[in-house]
């Protein structure tokens, strides 16, 4: 076996890796909770403060 061997697509390519989690796919579904953790948390606030 070759350990050279490159991927197919871009989207694996080790110089395009997010900084933080190891795949793009987990920074997005990072991005999308917290999106709906602060939906969540600004929706309660207005029901509280209403």
């Amino acid at each position: 076996m070759n350990d050279d061997i490159q991927p197919d697509n871009d989207y694996d390519s080790p110089e395009e890796r997010p900084p933080v989690f190891r795949t793009w796919r987990r920074m997005y579904f990072a991005v999308l909770g917290n999106l709906i953790l602060l939906m969540v948390i600004f929706y309660i606030l207005t029901r509280v403060f209403s």
